[in-house]
């Protein structure tokens, strides 16, 4: 908030302040005759006018005596003597300001002044403590505000670093072990080789011109994941079978970035590469009220007890999801009980980044 709405903030409130008491001034039944509407307004606001004028002095107090730990009763003595003094002050002058305006009879202008004290101190000197607690209320809410903001920016840098970590472990592992297959291929298959060559140049594409978002939709997700495939296909010739089942509905939900790689990857390489005749994975993806739920399956070598159930990417996918969703995501991966490995999560529905 910039000094000039504090300004105007306290002026409005000043003045709402000094209305209100002018109201009740007028309409006072205990005062015969009852207080012209000149004579309420001028001095109820003067004397809430130079409480806002005042108001910079109370912040600084408020500053400078803090209620803390240790601290409470020099706070409170230091309080205490300001706002006698800031309230003296302020009858003081509201006293000259309204005699000059000739809101008062004539009388000796001490005299006026120690009777508005005694009749107007009551009501003046809380006016320093509620400006103090709504200070102190506004600076509690302005720091808490402050603490939440950085909090998340602290997670979203946290989770933002470790999508970029794993963007960094996915490059090295995967293009060894496809150049590697490509360097075998150009021996015994060049058109082979030619092929998951012009995939290989579309899936990095892919990856490194992608924004390093934390969520993109599903359809961009699984387009990445297609490209990842093709070279996969490549590999294991028609040892590996892959099934989509995506629900129209679906495809423009946001997902985490890099979601679905690190699972498929686990499939193949844990469940289906040590498998002489190949296997399948099945990818499903379906809305279930404000939820989506998407599944990786393989009828790979789970059911020996071989499949690895925490690689690190699941163990990366787990995390992320975490710091994303909270408690409101699930993840997990074990044996199916048809047999193979399945790993299944489910995150909040939205179409929105």
């Amino acid at each position: 908030m910039t000094r000039a709405r504090i300004a105007l903030f306290v002026f409005v409130a000043g003045t709402l302040a000094g209305i209100y008491f002018a109201l009740q001034a007028h309409w006072n039944p205990n005062l015969m005759p009852p207080l012209t509407w000149r004579h309420a307004f001028g001095v109820n606001l003067t004397y809430y006018y130079l409480w806002a004028l005042m108001t910079p002095i109370v912040v600084w107090m408020a500053r400078r005596f803090r209620f803390e730990s240790g601290r409470w009763a020099v706070a409170v003595l230091a309080h205490f003597v300001a706002s006698a003094i800031l309230t003296v002050i302020q009858i003081f002058t509201g006293e000259a300001i309204v005699t000059l305006l000739g809101l008062r009879p004539s009388l000796n202008f001490f005299t006026k002044v120690s009777y508005s004290l005694v009749a107007n101190a009551q009501s003046s000197l809380p006016t320093y403590w509620l400006i103090l607690f709504a200070y102190l209320a506004f600076d509690y809410y302005v720091k808490y505000r402050d603490r939440e903001l950085r909090g998340a920016q602290l997670a979203a840098e946290l989770s933002r670093a470790h999508l970029q970590a794993l963007k960094m472990q996915l490059k090295p592992h995967f293009l060894f072990n496809t150049l590697n297959s490509i360097s075998s291929l150009m021996y015994s298959d060049v058109e082979a080789a030619d092929a998951m060559l012009a995939r290989l140049s579309d899936f990095l594409r892919l990856t490194l011109d992608r924004d390093l978002d934390q969520e993109v939709t599903l359809s961009e997700e699984l387009e990445f994941v297609r490209c990842y495939l093709e070279i996969e296909k490549i590999r294991f010739e028609d040892r590996l079978t892959v099934s989509v089942d995506i629900e129209h509905d679906v495809s423009a939900a946001r997902v985490p970035s890099l979601a679905l790689q690190p699972l498929i990857e686990n499939a193949i390489h844990h469940g289906i590469a040590s498998r002489p005749k190949g296997g399948s994975i099945a990818i499903r993806a379906r809305r279930d009220n404000g939820t989506l739920h998407i599944s990786v399956a393989d009828d790979g070598v789970a059911s020996c007890g071989e499949h690895p159930v925490e690689r690190i990417g699941l163990a990366n996918t787990r995390k992320r999801l975490e710091q994303l969703y909270g408690a409101e995501q699930r993840f997990t991966a074990g044996a199916s009980p048809g047999g193979g490995f399945v790993v299944e999560m489910a995150i909040p529905f939205h179409t929105a980044s």
